[in-house]
């Protein structure tokens, strides 16, 4: 767990020095300004009482006016500032989730666990915003006005001033301490909820439907509960704080009098403008609850987002041949998504320049894996991977942007001329497609080419791939969704094209007759 030292050092490194000190000065002048109009009313109202002369009464009316219109244009101030702060923040914060989202994705365990991980940094992402805006201005305000009425204070009530501040310290760590006391139900529910959505089909298939809502429930149930002995457990915790607040007013409220009444320190106008002063300031104590339990959540969330994962452990490699004349050479391959269920085991094999190769097997048995493991999406447990060059390739996970035909070859190479794109698609079997759109290169796409059928987009990805620089080029199941007729034709022009580039294809496929083509074919 992140240290609450850590928390703050990595949290204020974010915005500017310039920009917390300007929100924190605008926040306590708001504070002031509210205290200061308490205190300017209590005394107006008891000097009228006592008929004092009109030319004080007119100097407090002019302070208490000063002090309104203050609090209002400091408390817009300070919304505008702290607010700046925590949006140049949260952006920053944004792009750091993003590098690391970069760096982290595809995760090994699927698109599901992959969304609900982004969703979770997102999430706490959100959290950590808070803390700029509900976390760290009022402790620190708080602190300041304590100080200043303490030293005030000091010199007319003696040691029992100083009992404001063990009350600032209660109201702060002890609603700190307790706010992760309960087990947390949320993440298992909503695992589970993932789980019933996503293989809703395979239950209701398997009939075990209406055996899975009971859990479902259950678990929701157990939610629910949590959240509502949450809401009780801090109840509690504010309502002892209250009475603490109680306690402490009436010892002040106690002293104060004896300095009226015994000591003569004191007049009772001085009474009534302390009694509103230590009034107001209570009630500012109140924010303190929220604020400890915004630094407890930003602490939880910090670990995930601002803490980076600890290193993988180094791949163990294993000796292997010499790959001088080797283009992939791969030498006892293990991989699996979960340790305990590995896909990949052992496996070896190499491809020299030129020796166009079929990976087949049936499904389940490894061979987009081991097309993720080339591209270096994941690390592998053991064995090791040696590439001579580079690689482009054309996965089942490819995305195809918004945009038109030619935006998506850009966004790949941006130097492309409009000629190589035309090529590329020639091979791909989409000439006589492209020559049918008005707009040519510049027909729109939708997202992930959903205007176009599955043998069009996978085709479009193959050229995509194509017009991409490597030596070895990696395409899966390019030709799925397509007709015999075309898919040879695709095959024959592609080994073409690439024998004329002295380039190599693995090619991952189901289809038999594509892999009777290649002259090497590795069976998983």
């Amino acid at each position: 767990m992140i240290s609450h030292q850590t928390l703050l050092k990595e949290l204020l490194k974010l915005p500017k020095f310039t920009a917390i000190l300007a929100s924190t000065l605008a926040a306590l002048s708001a504070a002031i300004c509210a205290i200061g109009l308490l205190g300017t009313a209590a005394w107006l109202i008891s000097s009228a009482a006592l008929q004092t002369p009109l030319a004080m009464l007119t100097l407090a009316i002019t302070g208490v006016r000063a002090f309104g219109i203050g609090r209002a244009i400091f408390r817009y101030l300070e919304r505008y500032l702290s607010h700046k702060l925590a949006f140049h923040s949260f952006t920053t914060l944004q792009l750091f989730l993003y590098d690391r989202a970069i760096a982290a994705l595809p995760l090994r365990e699927g698109l599901t666990a992959q969304g609900q991980w982004l969703q979770a940094l997102s999430a706490k992402c959100s959290i950590l915003r808070d803390f700029y805006l509900r976390g760290l201005l009022p402790p620190l305000i708080n602190l300041l006005l304590l100080l200043a009425i303490i030293t005030a204070l000091y010199p007319l009530v003696g040691t029992i001033a100083l009992l404001l501040l063990p009350l600032f310290l209660l109201h702060l760590l002890l609603p700190y301490w307790t706010a992760g006391l309960l087990t947390p139900v949320a993440s298992t529910y909503r695992t589970l909820l993932s789980d019933s959505i996503s293989g809703h089909d395979e239950l209701c298939a398997a009939g075990s439907w209406a055996s899975f809502l009971p859990h479902l429930d259950q678990q929701a149930n157990a939610l629910n509960l949590q959240q509502q002995q949450e809401s009780a457990y801090d109840y509690r915790i504010d309502f002892l704080l209250q009475l603490l607040d109680a306690f402490v007013f009436l010892l002040l409220l106690a002293s104060l009098a004896q300095a009226v009444l015994i000591d003569s320190s004191l007049s009772f106008l001085d009474l009534s403008v302390w009694l509103m002063i230590l009034l107001a300031q209570l009630q500012e104590l109140q924010l303190l609850a929220a604020a400890a339990r915004t630094i407890q959540q930003s602490q939880q969330a910090a670990q995930a987002v601002l803490v980076q994962p600890s290193p993988l452990p180094a791949v163990k490699s294993t000796q292997h041949t010499d790959q001088s004349n080797s283009l992939l050479s791969v030498q006892q391959l293990f991989f699996g998504y979960q340790p305990e269920i590995p896909i990949l085991r052992g496996l070896s094999f190499g491809i020299a320049p030129g020796q166009h190769t079929a990976i087949v097997g049936d499904s389940g048995s490894g061979k987009t894996t081991l097309a993720g493991l080339l591209c270096g999406f994941w690390p592998m447990d053991s064995g090791s991977i040696h590439l001579t060059g580079q690689l482009s390739a054309n996965l089942q996970t490819a995305f195809l942007f918004t945009g038109t035909i030619r935006d998506n070859f850009q966004r790949l190479i941006p130097a492309i001329s409009d000629a190589a794109i035309c090529h590329c698609l020639k091979v791909s079997q989409l000439a006589h497609w492209l020559a049918a759109q008005p707009a040519g290169l510049d027909t729109p796409l939708m997202a992930n080419a959903q205007n176009l059928s599955g043998g069009q987009r996978n085709r479009l990805l193959t050229a995509l791939a194509l017009a991409k620089p490597g030596e070895l080029l990696i395409l899966d199941e390019p030709t799925a969704g397509l007709d015999k007729k075309t898919a040879s034709a695709l095959l024959t022009e592609l080994l073409d094209e690439l024998d004329r580039q002295q380039r190599t294809l693995l090619l991952i496929t189901h289809d038999s007759p594509a892999a009777a083509k290649m002259k090497q074919v590795i069976h998983l």
